[in-house]
């Protein structure tokens, strides 16, 4: 921790101190944790940010987990920023009430705000209940991840894994879904915005890298969008390579997948050019967008005469097993429902048509490939398609 409290009730930063000054506070003060109130130590060093621990191990409600030398400097950077920008900010600020402690915590007019700067992998199941209890306070949490976890693959494209997949925000139902990276070697703040995921694996988005001192607090909230050409020039490559891919042993789901389209005599070369398209919602989707989607073109639409209608009811039931609650995601607010995207990109393709409310009627058969060319020719002539339609799906 950052902060400590002298006998007296005075907190005090030593990282905020020289080294002399350390070593005076060190000689004529105690401190104790503002949380369990037990006596803690001042650590300080030459490579590490001077911070304080507690001097025995015990039962602290705000006791962390040791992330170590990066997350203490980029925590305090973070609060220096804020401070530096005139506002009502305290630091690892401890609330009893929920037995929680922010890294930083900014009281505004009309809302408060908690700032968790994560820079180690934590069980998707704390960062629910920690947002869970912050919202139960009446705070909204903002998640910042350090950049050790940061793993960049091209321009527009990054690595994710559950971790991150549930520290992605969404202020509002409008607003872009967004994940937050932090550098506190190079001062570099990353915000990778509009993002959608190709695989379970991997996220295709909008990337903006800002040096810390040219930001104010309000840019985390400004909204960027993927152009729709990137968009679909990312995806179309990621097509091409699901078709290309060289077969290699298969495992779990995908191994499911493989004998699935071997049942239905089908193979990757085969499918329809409007399997594997890309929906914001697929975080919510346990199984890769190539496998849901298929087989859903398959064992729905493809079992189906031209004008026979069925329910998007029936498709949720066909995969029930395969997507999360909303409420797994208690840091996105809206209630984006995957296969309903899809069924409106299908109906833009004019492949279906929604008659009436969560009801489609099909229009036109899905294309399966004889040869692999006429499928990555297929893929081609798809993409350009979406790009024309003036659909509200994709930004422009």
């Amino acid at each position: 921790m950052l902060q400590a409290k002298t006998e007296y009730g005075k907190l005090v930063t030593p990282a905020l101190f020289t080294k002399q000054e350390i070593r005076t506070l060190k000689q004529h003060n105690k401190f104790f944790c503002p949380a369990c109130q037990s006596p803690v130590i001042v650590k300080a060093g030459s490579k590490i940010t001077p911070h304080f621990a507690h001097s025995a191990r015990g039962n602290c409600p705000a006791q962390e987990g040791g992330e170590g030398a990066y997350h203490e400097k980029g925590k305090l950077l973070l609060y220096q920023w804020l401070k530096h920008q005139r506002l009502n900010v305290r630091l690892e600020e401890y609330l009893p009430e929920i037995s929680q402690r922010p890294d930083i915590l900014i009281r505004l007019k009309a809302k408060t705000i908690a700032i968790e700067y994560q820079c180690a992998k934590i069980p998707p199941a704390e960062i629910v209940d920690r947002t869970r209890g912050y919202e139960k306070a009446g705070i909204t949490p903002i998640w910042i991840i350090g950049v050790n976890q940061f793993n960049r693959r091209k321009r527009n494209e990054i690595k994710i894994d559950a971790f991150h997949l549930h520290l992605i925000h969404q202020f509002s139902a409008d607003f872009p879904l967004t994940l937050y990276f932090f550098c506190p070697d190079t001062l570099r703040f990353i915000t990778f915005q509009d993002l959608y995921l190709s695989s379970n694996r991997q996220a295709i988005g909008n990337m903006t890298i800002q040096k810390l001192n040219a930001m104010d607090f309000t840019d985390l909230f400004h909204k960027t969008f993927l152009p729709r050409q990137k968009l679909f020039q990312n995806w179309l490559t990621a097509k091409r390579s699901l078709r290309m891919r060289p077969s290699k042993r298969a495992f779990g789901r995908e191994l499911a997948w493989q004998q699935w389209l071997y049942v239905n005599s089908l193979h990757r070369d085969s499918l329809p050019s409007p399997v594997y398209l890309p929906v914001t919602g697929q975080f919510r989707m346990k199984t890769q967008p190539w496998d849901w989607q298929s087989r859903l073109c398959v064992e729905v639409i493809g079992h189906m005469s031209p004008n026979e209608t069925f329910s998007v009811k029936r498709c949720q039931h066909l995969f029930r097993r395969h997507i999360r609650p909303t409420h797994a995601f208690p840091l996105i607010k809206s209630s984006v429902n995957p296969i309903y995207e899809y069924l409106q990109l299908l109906e833009e393709l004019q492949v279906i048509r929604e008659t009436s409310p969560n009801h489609f009627t099909k229009e036109n058969p899905l294309k399966f490939y004889k040869h692999i060319e006429a499928a990555l020719e297929g893929d081609k002539l798809l993409m350009i398609e979406l790009m024309k339609q003036n659909t509200g799906m994709f930004p422009k």
